[in-house]
């Protein structure tokens, strides 16, 4: 006779819809850009040295626009993927919850890269940002190894996608040690090759299989 524990993990820590798995994610993805405009606070100053306070905000216009678009670009590969992603079980909703856990702690090495644009905020942000891109790259694993996916998720279509998000792993990942046996702004300046290589994986895509 099958045990209540094995009921409960059939019965419950399974299922067809992700709707409220989706629904919490867009939550705690928006909470989170929100949260990043927290940081940009105008520092007391008259009205002869406003146009100069405001410049001198610049590090935090950085940090901010750089962390709104990381977030924002996780937030739509999230959403593309979950609409290949056609139910969930156990591991996936732990997955997609070490994934919101980051997303969420992403304004605190935001604020402090505005502030301190040195090496451990560099890395900090770096590591972040890559934990951030790898639990989505094993969201995506999770799913295809519980047969998660939608039949129309071919093997080179799998790796396609998967490829993409590696990019932002490799990227990120690489620059830390860039920052601390070289500089700082070296790896800082690195983060923008996510973008062309991003696009070359992209553009390399796999040749469709056989039966597609």
């Amino acid at each position: 006779m099958e045990s209540a524990r094995a009921r409960y993990r059939r019965l419950l820590d399974t299922g067809r819809s992700t709707e409220r798995l989706e629904f919490f994610s867009d939550a705690v993805f928006a909470i989170a850009m929100t949260l990043l405009v927290l940081d940009i606070r105008l520092p007391d100053t008259t009205a002869a040295d406003l146009g100069r306070a405001l410049a001198n905000l610049a590090p935090e216009y950085f940090a901010y626009a750089l962390s709104f678009v990381v977030i924002a670009l996780n937030w739509a590969g999230h959403h593309r993927k979950f609409r290949l992603i056609t139910g969930y079980d156990r591991r996936l909703v732990q997955l997609n919850l070490l994934l919101l856990l980051l997303v969420a702690f992403l304004p605190f090495p935001t604020s402090v890269l505005s502030e301190y644009a040195q090496t451990p905020a560099v890395v900090l942000y770096a590591a972040t940002v890559a934990a951030i891109s790898g639990v989505q790259c094993l969201i995506w694993l999770a799913a295809r190894a519980s047969g998660l996916l939608d039949a129309a998720v071919d093997r080179p279509l799998f790796f396609y996608v998967l490829r993409l998000m590696l990019v932002t792993v490799v990227v990120f990942t690489a620059s830390i040690p860039v920052a601390v046996l070289g500089s700082a702004d070296w790896a800082l300046y690195s983060w923008i090759l996510a973008l062309p290589l991003t696009i070359a994986a992209a553009r390399w895509a796999p040749s469709p299989s056989p039966s597609g």
